[in-house]
């Protein structure tokens, strides 16, 4: 009897964290993307509307980075 109790407290303690992950879980997986309009993008960081991202016209001997949106010069990062 002593047995049973311990390996089935055992078996409790293991399983208690993935069922409340799955509760938790299945909360934040249903979010929605918001309904953006006008070209906008939804980022789901912010879970936020942007503004599109229109590249810049940099000089000869650059290019647009379009993730930090400026003009840099060729060979860089």
């Amino acid at each position: 009897m002593g047995k049973l109790v311990s390996r089935s407290v055992v078996v409790a303690a293991a399983l208690t964290p993935i069922a409340a992950l799955s509760v938790g879980m299945s909360a934040t997986a249903s979010a929605q993307p918001l309904n953006c309009q006008n070209g906008q993008w939804w980022d789901p960081v912010s879970n936020s509307c942007r503004a599109p991202l229109v590249p810049l016209n940099c000089e000869p001997g650059q290019y647009w980075n379009p993730v930090s949106n400026l003009c840099r010069p060729l060979g860089s990062v």
